[in-house]
Order: C-alpha cells, then structure tokens, then sequence
C-alpha cells in the first residue's frame, strides 16, 4: 500500500456501509479491511446532513450547548461518484416519505377521533379545543417537515389533500358542538 497522504491537506473519507447482522464473518471481515486502511470507528453518533449555511449556524449553535460531552467532529464531504450519491439522496428520500406515512397515520388517527366522537355523542367545546390544538400540532409537524424535505417528495401533497379533511371535519365538528352547548344552556337556565 502507498504512503497515505496528509490528511490534513487532502481531507477524509467519510464511508457510510450497512451489512447484515448474520453470519457476523461478513461483518467481521470488512470491519478487518477497514481497519487494516486506517479506518477509525470513534465512539460517537454519526448523521449526515445537507451542507447549507442555515443548517450549519444552526449546528454550530447545537455544538455549543453540547460543551463538556465530549469530542465533536464536523466535516465536509460529497458523494466520490453519482452512485453515491444516488444511494444517498434515495435514503433520504425514504426517510422523508416514512415521516410523510407516519404523519398521514396521525392524521387518519384525528379524523377517528372525530367519527368516534360523534358516534358516541362527546361533541362538546372541550373536545373542540382539544381536536384544534391537535390540529395545528398536525400543522406544525407538516411545516417542520416541508423544511426538511429537500427530495421533491410527492408525499406532500396528499398529506395536504388529509389536512384539508381534518380541517373539513373539524369545522363540522364544532358545528355540532355549538347546537348542543347551546341546547345545555338553555335547559340549565329553564
């Protein structure tokens, strides 16, 4: 094997691999050969982020309130070969698509909620205030999650097609709930 350049001048790799668990000999063999190039295995967690100046200001404020937890690395890489870099952006992409089913879940979820509600007559303005806070934490999630998502996932807008029946079935909702809060203070006054 050649002499490895300075790393200080030629950078790192950053090698990202997921083997199979059984038979461990695989994991083993490759984990030999990566040591055997100098590979460090640091006992740290690992993310890999989309290099921007609002993601870095915002790690570099993360990086503060983590002083005294040990080393933290940062570094700058990019894919050596389309193939990479197609791997990389498919497993972001089913990262954000994952978020995008388990939101569309909750959302399912809160339009249940309401079915059972009125199947079981719990139409009332506590349960209206609760379904709204519900709602705009549904919002919220949508918001962080359409900032995060830089794949051009097709997701979105079927998680907008649901948001839009929760809001529907929210509005008729609190329409059922006003009639009947007006019923009760009618019969309490008479």
């Amino acid at each position: 094997m050649k002499a490895v350049r300075n790393p200080k001048t030629s950078g790192w790799l950053l090698f990202g691999y997921d083997v199979p668990e059984k038979p461990s000999r695989i994991r083993v063999r490759i984990w030999r050969q990566l040591k055997g190039l100098g590979a460090l295995y640091p006992q740290m967690s690992f993310c890999i982020l989309p290099n921007s100046s609002e993601i870095r200001s915002r790690l570099e404020e993360l990086t503060a309130t983590m002083k005294g937890y040990g080393p933290k690395v940062m570094l700058e890489a990019k894919a050596t070969n389309k193939t990479y870099l197609d791997t990389l952006l498919t497993l972001f992409k089913e990262d954000v698509e994952k978020q995008y089913r388990e939101l569309a879940e909750e959302c399912d979820e809160f339009l249940e909620e309401i079915r059972k509600n009125l199947k079981t007559g719990n139409v009332t303005e506590t349960e209206v205030s609760e379904l709204e806070e519900a709602l705009e934490g549904l919002e919220r999630w949508l918001t962080r999650l359409k900032s995060r998502d830089f794949t051009g996932s097709t997701a979105e807008g079927k998680i907008h097609k649901l948001l839009n029946r929760c809001r529907s079935a929210l509005l008729g909702f609190s329409e059922k709930a006003q009639p009947k809060q007006m019923s009760e203070a009618q019969k309490a006054r008479g």
